[in-house]
């Protein structure tokens, strides 16, 4: 679905749920309580909305009402008691006694958000097992709302979303990831999952992140300093981008012959320039720093939530050592604004990307190497969080692999375990140290129970196996100099993997899976991959010069 069918398909929903209160109806409901709503269970229930100035409030669900009166700029709110999964039920919030609203099927049951950028807004009807699960998808008991992309320059109260029930004839336009993990939620708990779809493709943690959060961290200011810039700077790019356009279209005639050249030669094609990026307006500018926690993210806060899934870090694919701050904060800070404490915030590490290399990342070279480690970071510096590993799912020539049923999977064994308190594992094979023996290094691990090697297939479950699980791949061992090499021998041994290099006759340090795309391939008995780690403490690749001057 294109940006512009979401912002019409919102905007029909919220006609249409107007078209159901009277003609004089002043109350309006905050943007998620629609028809079809999944309410949170076992918590206090937020309700809130617009009404006129002092007008009474009273809202009603299943024989329980909480009554309140909406202030002199008209905003209001209540807190239900907690309720039990279940319903159908009728949620009603009435005023004077011409002014009431009533929602219809409504249920309870586990509601989480669905964040990040593409890959999580990557919908179902392009995941490789789509007609599967399209088939199966028949569920009044799972719900989705899309939240329609919306920029804001400071905190909004309302944006285009309605909840939708899951059928085969709606579930492709919704995330794939979050639709396997509700799935999988469904199955176990035996109880209603609503998700609400919060994401927007290509954007930076710091567009999710307030301006008063950012404001609080030293290291982050410049966000909001280049926020602040932007209008004065759009000009300046938008004729720069004039510029670029007008020679990248006098060029396409010379490319087009140039391919029919090499057409007819039977020779390769030249390779095409990417045409240039119109820079957007301030106000529809998605990157800016918190201009998507204000249009996205303050509507629908403090709506009853279990926890969240998230999905991203393309955007800030650079810049890993400041993502290790930068993505703690957005989590604290959503935990701030929903106000139910260290709820579940459960994420995806980077999938494999870019052009498969045999030999080890140079020293001082950045990459995504740094943001999975500042990813892997985040479980020890917050509680109640986890990672899904995918190093077994990527696909060297699409930023967007299509294999997400595995991902929304590994998120729901997280949720299982940790949320749930279910007997599954839940992680594949987590660093534990390492122990120098001579020439080799022992490198321990936890969830380790069952290691083995698995066969690891680019882009499709039937593409290339560029990890054979004929041998243990990912290891690089490196002496005090500094330079890793990849490891010669790596071989298991109980829940732990011995490691050396020839090139090493010192070892200090083992780093595993370090690359765009790394080719490794070390799993625990339930076929859960190990994360990318690295064990020493040597500067990062992508910290500031000042940083790395100051660790030598």
């Amino acid at each position: 679905m294109t940006k512009i069918q979401r912002q019409v398909c919102g905007v029909a929903a919220m006609l249409a749920a107007l078209a159901l209160q009277p003609a004089n109806a002043t109350i309006v409901p905050a943007p998620l309580f629609t028809d079809n709503a999944v309410l949170q269970q076992k918590l206090p229930i937020p309700v809130w909305g617009a009404a006129d100035a002092k007008e009474p409030i009273t809202v009603a669900i299943n024989g329980q009402t909480a009554k309140t009166v909406a202030d002199a700029s008209g905003a209001w709110s209540v807190k239900l008691s907690p309720i039990a999964a279940g319903g159908p039920y009728t949620l009603t919030i009435t005023g004077t006694p011409n002014d009431t609203v009533t929602l219809n099927n409504i249920l309870v049951g586990e509601v989480w958000i669905c964040g990040g950028q593409s890959n999580m807004e990557f919908p179902l009807s392009r995941a490789t097992t789509y007609a599967t699960a399209q088939a199966a998808a028949n569920d009044p008991l799972l719900r989705y709302a899309n939240v329609v992309h919306t920029v804001g320059l400071t905190p909004q109260k309302t944006v285009s979303v309605s909840w939708t029930i899951a059928t085969p004839d709606t579930v492709g336009r919704t995330t794939a990831i979050g639709y396997f993990f509700a799935r999988d939620l469904r199955a176990a708990l035996k109880v209603p999952v609503g998700i609400i779809n919060d994401n927007w493709g290509g954007t930076p943690a710091q567009a999710w992140t307030s301006k008063e959060s950012l404001e609080a961290v030293p290291c982050l200011h410049h966000y909001l300093v280049e926020e602040d810039l932007y209008p004065s700077s759009y000009p300046l790019a938008l004729l720069n981008y004039d510029n670029a356009i007008e020679k990248y279209n006098e060029n396409k005639t010379k490319l087009k012959a140039a391919l029919e050249a090499a057409k007819a030669a039977g020779t390769p094609p030249p390779a095409l320039p990417q045409p240039p990026r119109k820079p957007d307006a301030y106000d529809r500018w998605p990157g800016g720093a918190a201009h998507l926690y204000n249009g996205m993210i303050a509507p629908v806060a403090p709506y009853g939530i279990r926890g969240a899934i998230w999905y991203q870090g393309e955007a800030n694919g650079g810049s890993g050592y400041e993502y290790k701050t930068l993505f703690p904060t957005m989590i604290s800070d959503w935990r701030k604004t929903w106000g139910e404490g260290d709820f579940p915030f459960l994420f995806v590490q980077l999938a494999p990307y870019m052009a498969i290399k045999s030999e080890p990342l140079p020293k001082g070279a950045n990459g995504w190497p740094d943001l999975r480690e500042a990813q892997r970071a985040t479980l020890s510096i917050l509680p109640n969080t986890g990672m899904a590993v995918i190093t077994d799912l990527g696909n060297s020539t699409d930023i967007h692999p299509r294999r997400k049923e595995p991902v929304g999977d590994r998120l729901a064994l997280i949720a299982l375990a940790q949320t749930y308190g279910q007997n599954v594992e839940y992680s594949g094979p987590v660093f534990d140290g390492i122990k120098v023996e001579r020439s080799k290094v022992r490198v321990r691990f936890t969830h380790a129970s069952g290691l083995k090697t698995i066969d690891v297939h680019d882009g499709f479950d039937d593409g290339p196996i560029v990890a054979p699980a004929a041998k243990l791949a990912g290891f690089e061992v490196a002496g005090k100099d500094g330079v890793y090499y990849a490891a010669d021998t790596a071989a298991i041994d109980g829940n732990a993997v011995v490691v050396s290099s020839s090139s090493v006759k010192s070892p200090v340090a083992v780093r595993y899976g370090w690359a765009n795309y790394p080719i490794a391939n070390l799993s625990n008995g339930a076929g859960l991959p190990a994360s990318p780690f690295k064990s020493d403490n040597w500067p990062w690749a992508s910290a500031p010069k000042d940083q790395k001057d100051a660790a030598k």
